[in-house]
């Protein structure tokens, strides 16, 4: 095995992402995903998760540069502090049957570099091998035990390829009978198809890449959260599984998908946390049926 841990990162303290979010239609004026759904969104029984959600970050693949290593900075920053903002907030909203509802903080409680150990050229079947060997390294884990209410997330490099990644996808997350975990390819490796088309020449964390993942993440963490195994906020069709991050993503306007969108010489943001500038996906707010910020 390659581990090797990014620093003293141990605190105390599902639809994919689909190739659409970067084609919203612009021009369009009705939502379709929430009029044909959202009067009907509900949780189907299942579980949320509520309290402290610890996340842990498998950073796979070739991250020793200095670039990469402030990509890495920027990633978990965003994760560290993003419980604080009014847009996590909206996700409070979201419960399980039991009135429990999604109410955070995210805790960044660890992160690691695999340098490839399931090699560079990544499918489907083998991103929860990769978390189950991160965990059993004693990096993720000093006890080496899973963490069945947390979230796993592999982060692709940008030497790292996944059969599905820039074809069907830029993320997608799922789960096990233990866990539930997530996977971002590098959006630089497509960047017409992962990165939003105003942050392709700069971004506001000067790495168009990198930005472009947290706005994927910010899309993944929402069905996570509310849908981790998939029995909870979600709605079953014949042919489609509709869950939370979908209903504000490529369906509808642009200021459905991202709201109000500052534009500067940096690249375009919508929310500002902990002195940072990210743009990310917008939230339903239950109530009003409308994608929102916070």
């Amino acid at each position: 095995m390659k581990f090797s841990n990014i620093a003293t990162f141990l605190f105390s303290t599902a639809l994919s992402f689909v190739l659409a979010q970067q084609t919203v239609q612009s021009g369009s004026s009705t939502n379709a995903v929430i009029s044909q759904y959202g009067s009907t969104f509900k949780n189907a029984g299942g579980s949320v998760l509520h309290d402290k959600v610890n996340v842990y970050i498998i950073f796979y693949g070739n991250w020793s540069s200095t670039e990469s290593q402030h990509e890495q900075t920027i990633f978990m920053d965003f994760i560290d502090n993003i419980s604080s903002s009014p847009w996590f907030s909206l996700l409070k909203q979201y419960t399980d049957n039991n009135g429990k509802a999604v109410t955070g903080p995210l805790n960044l409680a660890a992160a690691v570099n695999d340098a490839g150990s399931h090699s560079l050229n990544l499918t489907n079947t083998i991103h929860k091998q990769i978390v189950l060997d991160a965990v059993n390294s004693g990096f993720l884990s000093p006890i080496n035990r899973l963490d069945s209410n947390g979230i796993y997330v592999i982060m692709g490099g940008p030497d790292v390829s996944d059969n599905d990644f820039c074809k069907v996808n830029c993320g997608y997350n799922g789960f096990s009978d233990e866990f539930q975990y997530m996977f971002i390819g590098y959006p630089g490796i497509c960047p017409d198809i992962c990165i939003p088309s105003a942050n392709k020449a700069s971004s506001p964390n000067n790495s168009p890449a990198i930005d472009a993942a947290i706005t994927i993440f910010s899309h993944e963490l929402q069905d996570i959260l509310t849908d981790p195994r998939g029995n909870g906020w979600e709605i079953q069709t014949s042919n489609v599984t509709v869950e939370l991050g979908d209903f504000c993503s490529g369906q509808g306007t642009s200021s459905d998908q991202f709201g109000n969108i500052t534009q500067s010489s940096v690249g375009s943001y919508n929310i500002e946390v902990n002195n940072r500038k990210y743009l990310v996906q917008t939230v339903l707010d239950l109530s009003t049926q409308q994608c929102k910020l916070g």
